[in-house]
């Protein structure tokens, strides 16, 4: 073959691998209800999530109950030794909020005892939901994998060495509550297995995991579907705002590996997230990996995983998890770098290119990452400015497919647009060369910096310099089928990056943007002799029109309707004292909320209790009674004031509340001090019928206090209350609140 067309077969190679890759790491295919009793079955899991996710069941509600008896029945038919726990939980410490999330929760605590036990292999999710959506998905699915799994165990009628607990939290989606007040009940030791879901569908990723992770991640690799590597959980560890039960397991010492699946994320928190909405093969990945793991932790020494270190580890098509010591991908950066200057001096030395053009097409491949990662945040803020209804998304759209696809494409046009450049100033040598020297300097810093994040550059990287090292000694006809063969490491590489472009668009331009650049950049090493001379502009033009034809495809095709509804977000406020109501959202008025707020943000005291509200409206004020507090105690003495209340709800509502303008010294809530003492108040979910028992210091002196409870809107019963049209849902932050000022203080 000539060289352009044996370029351009090498290329479509690569792409092909990058496609397979991406295919490989999504769910295919269930096993249905009559499969064989020791295996997972996400056919009989789907009879568990198709009873508990009938209605919403937020903590507090009558649903939540029915929903927390029917799971205690289903474990104890398992022949597991069941109970609830009762307490109150608040955020994690790690975790500070200006208000306190607070609340009553029941957990539900099942125990298989092992045979000779070394410790406690926790099998937990959350059973309650949100009061937007009924929680098939989050975190229905976690519960039915965690019973389905427990059941598969049961019979296989072989007992396991290590203690197995289900553990069923309550009260995660207001605060984490369940497992802050689990871990805070007693010294937990073990490894817990966690399963959530930001979404309906997608790879089950383990994106989260407590340090040192050496020996859990060498178990992890013996899943069916390793679906994690160490740049995930690296960023997830410290850079999310995602939280899960994770957050209150850490603190209390133990050992977590946080599952979840994010793909078809606009179904989160919606009216939808109901079992037709259940991805089945997403359900059998999460299950089978739940299942491996259950039986591998179990039949070990737990106490041999705090010895393993932090490992560095990335996936392979077809469920190969590769691991490696953190030595190896420093000692990969170092010989990469020394490999690439090999190359540049080789290059030089053949009179192909000079170090100055190498430096020069180094430095622009540089330049080329920013640009990238710009062009794909400005593309997704054109969509938005386009269709404003996507603005208020913390998720991403119903059919984001081509969006996605635009992304790609468009960041593929930027290093397109680079490598054409670079060839005419530079030379086509200097400008691989230079995305080479690009890669691996990025990688080499990575690794001084972060070793187990860096292995997504490193180990694409350090084969690829050794393919284009092998070119300088092979004979000229194998030179690019060598090299090609060492860039599929990139390319594997490059295909995994279509599971993070499912976990939020939001995150594409941090996270695929730079990837297309710098891993597609070295696939581009195929094309040096097959990139057209005289028309290498046209590559690139004709990317960029294909990334904005796919973006406005995508708004052709992504539509709200009745069966996509759009998320909406509207609050009504009632002043008790001055008999005043306002309706507030968070978010600019739509096409449903423009009938009752404006662009306009609150004022006086509700601007106070909603200091994030951005737009508002006038509301007749209704006949609510307000919420009340009994003061038990009120003493000064040495300069410090301490107040005893006691608050209630009188109208049964879900959430009930303090907040101040000043953040006393100390504050006590039904029995749980708040350390460090929130900045605003609390808000305290499902409190008892006989209120809530509340303990403040502070200097003494007047102290300015509001008490406050607050229902879902839909359930208010308020008169000028109606239903949004069905393409519109409320998002579950939409409450009806009335607040006053506690007298006597």
């Amino acid at each position: 073959m000539g060289s352009r067309l044996s370029g351009l077969l090498a290329f479509a190679i690569l792409l092909a691998v990058v496609v397979a890759t991406a295919w490989t790491q999504q769910p295919h295919g269930h096993r249905p209800e009559s499969a064989p009793a020791d295996v997972f079955s996400a056919g009989r899991a789907m009879r568990v999530i198709e009873e508990i996710a009938q209605r919403p069941h937020p903590l507090g509600t009558a649903e939540h109950d029915r929903v927390r008896d029917h799971l205690v029945a289903e474990l104890r038919k398992l022949g597991l030794e069941t109970e609830i726990q009762e307490g109150v939980g608040h955020y994690p410490s790690t975790l500070v909020r200006e208000v306190e999330g607070m609340g009553r929760i029941a957990n539900i605590v099942a125990e298989l005892p092992g045979t000779n036990s070394t410790g406690t292999v926790y099998l937990t999710a959350h059973y309650d939901s949100v009061a937007s959506g009924p929680g098939a998905n989050d975190d229905g699915a976690g519960v039915a994998t965690t019973l389905e799994t427990v059941r598969a165990l049961r019979a296989a009628g072989t007992g396991l060495r290590n203690d197995i607990v289900v553990l069923l939290t309550d009260g995660e989606e207001v605060g984490l509550l369940g497992a802050e007040a689990f871990v805070a009940a007693g010294k937990r030791s073990g490894v817990v297995i966690n399963h959530e879901a930001r979404g309906a569908g997608g790879p089950a990723l383990l994106w989260r995991t407590t340090r040192p992770d050496g020996a859990l991640i060498d178990t992890v690799a013996t899943a069916p579907h390793p679906n994690t590597d160490s740049l995930t959980t690296a960023l997830a560890g410290g850079q999310t705002s995602s939280n899960t039960d994770f957050a209150s397991f850490e603190p209390g010492g133990l050992q977590v590996l946080d599952w979840a699946y994010a793909g078809k994320s606009a179904y989160y928190h919606n009216r939808f997230d109901d079992p037709a909405h259940v991805d089945r093969a997403t359900l059998q990945q999460l299950g089978d990996n739940s299942l491996a793991l259950a039986r591998e932790f179990g039949g070990k020494d737990l106490a041999d995983l705090a010895d393993g270190g932090d490992r560095a580890y990335f996936q392979l098509p077809f469920g190969i998890l590769v691991v490696l010591p953190l030595w190896v991908i420093i000692a990969l950066a170092v010989a990469t770098v020394l490999g690439a200057a090999w190359v540049v001096r080789q290059a030089r030395r053949g009179g192909e290119t000079s170090i100055a053009r190498v430096l020069g097409a180094t430095a622009t491949a540089f330049v080329a990452v920013p640009i990238a990662m710009g062009a794909v945040y400005g593309l997704w803020e054109a969509l938005k400015a386009i269709r404003p209804e996507y603005r208020p998304l913390f998720v991403d759209p119903y059919r984001p497919e081509l969006y996605y696809l635009a992304i790609i494409v468009l960041s593929a046009a930027v290093v397109g647009a680079w490598f054409a450049v670079a060839r005419k100033v530079f030379s086509a040598s200097a400008a691989a060369a230079g995305m080479l020297c690009c890669v691996a300097v990025l990688g080499a810093a990575a690794a001084a910096l972060a070793p187990a994040a860096a292995q997504a550059l490193v180990v694409p990287a350090f084969f690829a310099t050794v393919g284009v090292l092998a070119t300088f000694v092979v004979p000229e006809r194998w030179q690019l089928p060598v090299l090609t063969v060492f860039l599929v490491p990139a390319a594997i590489s490059l295909g995994g990056y279509w599971s993070a472009a499912q976990t939020g668009i939001t995150s594409t331009p941090f996270l695929v943007a730079p990837a297309v650049v710098l891993l597609g950049g070295l696939l581009l090493l195929t094309l040096a002799k097959a990139w057209p001379a005289r028309r290498g502009w046209a590559i690139p033009l004709t990317t960029l029109t294909l990334a904005a034809a796919l973006a406005a495809a995508g708004l052709v095709v992504d539509r709200f309707d009745d069966e996509h509804p759009m998320s909406s977000q509207l609050i009504y406020a009632l002043d008790a004292d001055r008999n005043e109501a306002q309706w507030l959202s968070k978010v600019q008025p739509d096409r449903w909320t423009d009938g009752f707020v404006g662009a306009t943000a609150p004022e006086a005291q509700f601007a106070t209790l909603w200091p994030t509200a951005v737009a508002s409206g006038p509301a007749s004020a209704q006949s609510l009674p307000r919420p009340t507090a009994e003061i038990l105690s009120d003493t000064t003495e040495s300069g410090q004031r301490t107040v005893r209340l006691r608050l209630h709800t009188l109208r049964g509502a879900t959430i009930l509340g303090l907040r101040y303008d000043t953040a006393p010294r100390t504050l006590r809530v039904a029995g749980r001090d708040l350390n460090p003492v929130p900045t605003k108040g609390f808000s305290f979910s499902a409190p008892p019928a006989e209120g809530i028992e509340v303990e403040i210091t502070a200097p003494a002196g007047p102290l300015a206090l509001h008490v406050l409870d607050s229902t879902w809107l839909p359930d208010s019963g308020l008169d000028i209350y109606r239903n949004p049209p069905p393409d519109i849902y409320f998002r579950q932050d939409s409450l009806a609140t009335v607040f006053a000022t506690i007298p006597g203080l």
